[in-house]
């Protein structure tokens, strides 16, 4: 059973057969053209040494499996190399031309006006959306929404769905396609999809978790309108957990009432919304693990150069947390709880530690900037109390193989998010960790799902039931340690495709049953 401090009397059910990996298959065959739409894609580009520009690949967002597919990727151009792609590097009919794309794929970057691209995603999708769906405002005072905040909704958020959705027609063929779309960012693209080409099959997944109405309700009433209406434009939605497939249909009765009517599937793990004489399946979405890529990567120069960097053998537990500095990630609890350990174990003072990787936000957001310093105002606390050499040290940086390196040395990950969506460190640290690392989760994070009977549960607001999993981890057993660290690498090992990939088979079915042939 899993650890857990605290009350928490609903239990994490296990939902790793409603991802059961026997559907995918050892080679991805469809020969129909599948687009997948999303904000950031696994093509970008970069200009080398010589100011030539070059691709570069993002193998976390679409593996190796996926190459031999007929797919058209569509996603945003986000830097100053893939406008400059865009304007140079792209055919007559948009695409862009690389040997480094595979045969297979097609790749058209949408390119908004800066001014446009400023409000949707300085305006709409960083500051308020992103907010929003991690529960991050105080609705008494925060966010405002006036004339600057309607104007980037219709002329930056709906205006780049929009463009995303003119790329996707431009592309389509005469025969029913299936469209992949993913993120929040496009929250608005199923819909603008749909009224576009009926006959469409249309799966969207967000890796984000899913307001509940007292959050939602934030937005005016128009937007939210227009957001569950383009969900309900889709064949299927995955979220990242039962818990935001419940917030979703809470949506939905709250906001849209007798326009709706929800049932369970029975011969599927999802539910079934009807809207419109549509229906739409809401089910679980799976992570991508980079198992192979971090298996192989850990081994190289650069992250063994930060793994010894860590070494310390003077330190008998080191506790390790790897995220952005984000006010829904909790971490001033954390570290108030590891000054809580400290202050009650003041033998432990020299013999544990606490390291903080984290990335920093954007620098126009005041909220980061004031996060930041609360962050460090509360490491400053601690060290000072101990009296000791800084048992816990913050480092704010975007350093890819630092924080590979610490996933690998840690004794204990901690992350104990307020809300969160398919939480990145906790499933690379399973891959990743060699030291027989235990985890510290919030009852209220995806991980916690995924790992519950091999992890410690907390309730995230609840600093001292942080402290007891800290002291319990701190003199757990070794036998123990490697029995539950084996069952974290054991659950990972077990997810063997990520979303986009079953996405895309589940696509195949659909389009298979509508033609009554196989696709």
């Amino acid at each position: 059973m899993a650890q857990r401090s605290g009350d928490n009397s609903q239990g994490k059910s296990d939902i790793r057969h409603e991802n059961d990996d026997s559907r995918m298959p050892k080679r991805l065959n469809l020969d129909r053209r599948i687009m997948v739409a999303s904000n950031r894609g696994p093509f970008s580009y970069f200009e080398d040494d010589t100011g030539q520009l070059a691709v570069k690949r993002d193998f976390n967002l679409a593996d190796e499996a996926l190459d031999g597919l007929n797919l058209t990727w569509i996603s945003g151009a986000v830097s100053s190399a893939d406008r400059k792609a865009v304007q140079t590097l792209s055919s007559e009919q948009g695409l862009l031309e690389s040997d480094q794309i595979p045969d297979a794929h097609e790749v058209h970057l949408v390119a908004p006006p800066r001014r446009v691209h400023h409000k949707f995603y300085n305006v709409i999708c960083n500051p308020l959306l992103w907010f929003l769906f991690h529960r991050s405002w105080s609705p008494t005072f925060t966010p405002t929404i006036g004339a600057q905040e309607h104007d980037a909704w219709d002329n930056g958020f709906r205006a780049v769905n929009t463009m995303f959705a003119d790329a996707i027609s431009q592309n389509a063929s005469e025969k029913p396609f299936v469209l992949v779309s993913q993120d929040y960012q496009l929250i608005s693209v199923p819909g603008m999809v749909r009224e576009r080409h009926p006959d469409s099959i249309i799966q969207h997944s967000l890796d984000t978790p899913w307001p509940w109405p007292s959050d939602l309700e934030i937005l005016p009433a128009a937007w939210r309108v227009q957001i569950l209406e383009s969900m309900l434009s889709a064949n299927e939605l995955w979220l990242p957990s039962k818990r935001d497939i419940n917030a979703f249909i809470a949506c939905l009765n709250e906001f849209l009432q007798d326009a709706i009517e929800v049932t369970d599937s029975s011969t599927v793990p999802y539910k079934v919304v009807s809207f419109k004489g549509r229906k739409l399946l809401v089910g679980v979405s799976r992570p991508a693990v980079r198992l192979q890529q971090f298996k192989s990567l850990i081994a190289t120069s650069r992250p063994q150069r930060f793994v010894n960097d860590l070494a310390d053998e003077s330190i008998r537990h080191t506790f390790v947390t790897v995220d952005r500095s984000e006010p829904h990630r909790n971490i001033v609890r954390s570290i108030n709880a590891f000054g809580e350990l400290l202050k009650q174990n003041p033998e432990l003072a020299s013999d544990v530690r606490y390291l903080l990787f984290l990335t920093p936000g954007p620098s126009h957001i005041s909220a980061y900037k004031r996060l930041s310093n609360e962050v460090r105002r509360a490491a400053r606390r601690v060290n000072e109390k101990t009296g000791v050499n800084q048992p816990v040290r913050v480092s704010e940086e975007s350093n890819f193989y630092r924080a590979v390196a610490a996933l690998s040395v840690y004794d204990t990950l901690v992350s104990v998010p307020v809300v969160d969506g398919i939480g990145r460190a906790a499933l690379d640290g399973a891959v990743l960790n060699s030291s027989d690392g235990g985890m510290i989760l919030s009852n209220s994070s995806v991980t916690a799902d995924w790992f519950g009977d091999s992890a410690t549960l907390v309730d995230f607001a609840d600093v001292g039931a942080i402290t007891e999993a800290m002291a319990a981890a701190a003199s757990e057993s070794a036998e123990s340690r490697q029995r539950r660290s084996k069952a974290l690498t054991a659950t990972v090992g077990a997810m063997t495709a990520g979303q986009l990939e079953f996405q895309i088979i589940a696509g195949k079915t659909l389009i298979a049953r509508m033609t009554n042939h196989d696709a």
